[in-house]
């Protein structure tokens, strides 16, 4: 009988001891809550913050503000103006084809090809193009089109590179790439509108009978535009380091001088 007694008071000791240590479970359980909730709004307040310094990508409106600044306008304006006033100054350099006359217009397309973009160039390309259609163009337009088309992978070419691959070696060996896709290109070009744009203007031919008339004289027009883009090309390198400097230090002053204004805003 005593083994018994001892026996069940050994039992419900027991079960007195577990019902002990679930109540102190439960009472620590709360105290245990707020570190917990704490943890939770820490990696909540991270994540918010990685969301938030998520950088928000510019709007095309943006994009064009940050590209055409007050500085990179004043040099497209200055470059469209030397190479329309350098496009008044041409010359015949093969007589059997004397209406193809060389200019250095196209040098200070390179230079702001070089020095502010490929997109830059284009538009200065472009733009002295038409100035020249307005004030002296008598072929509607078709002339100035074709030496558009001319120059924009001769220009192109050497730009788009130089924004990776800077160095005389790199800018010599992309300059003749653009030499090469000029005079490849000039073949249609000459053919399809430049050989009966002139023609029809100032001869009374037809535009087939210029286009047939151009594969006489097929290899005098790809012998002048591989001298027109040397020229240019030897020019383009003469001018173009220190041209770049003075590019350079203007533009720093204008930083400098935008910088001063907004602090003082």
């Amino acid at each position: 009988m005593e083994n018994e007694n001892v026996r069940n008071f050994a039992a419900l000791h027991d079960a007195g001891s577990a019902e002990e240590d679930t109540e102190a479970k439960q009472d620590t359980a709360p105290a245990d809550m707020p570190e917990q909730n704490a943890a939770v709004q820490a990696v909540g307040a991270e994540a918010e913050q990685a969301v938030t310094t998520v950088p928000r990508r510019k709007t095309a409106g943006e994009r064009f503000a940050g590209y055409f600044t007050a500085t990179r306008i004043a040099y497209i304006a200055i470059f469209t103006a030397l190479s329309y006033v350098l496009g008044l100054f041409d010359f015949s350099v093969i007589p059997a084809v004397a209406f193809l006359k060389v200019d250095f217009s196209n040098t200070f397309v390179m230079i702001a090809g070089f020095s502010l973009g490929p997109v830059a160039g284009t538009i200065v390309a472009v733009l002295k193009e038409l100035l020249h259609a307005i004030t002296f163009g008598q072929t509607a337009f078709v002339g100035e089109l074709a030496n558009i088309l001319l120059v924009l992978p001769y220009m192109l070419i050497p730009a788009i590179a130089y924004r990776k691959h800077k160095g005389i070696k790199a800018v010599i060996i992309t300059l003749i790439l653009g030499c090469v896709a000029q005079c490849i290109v000039c073949i249609p070009v000459n053919w399809l509108l430049n050989f009966p744009a002139y023609l029809m203007a100032f001869t009374g031919t037809t535009w087939k009978e210029g286009m047939d008339y151009f594969w006489d004289l097929w290899y005098f027009a790809l012998a002048f535009n591989a001298i027109k883009t040397v020229l240019v090309s030897v020019a383009t390198l003469i001018i173009y380091k220190p041209l770049s400097k003075l590019i350079k230090l203007t533009a720093a002053k204008f930083d400098k001088a935008k910088a001063r204004r907004k602090k003082n805003r």
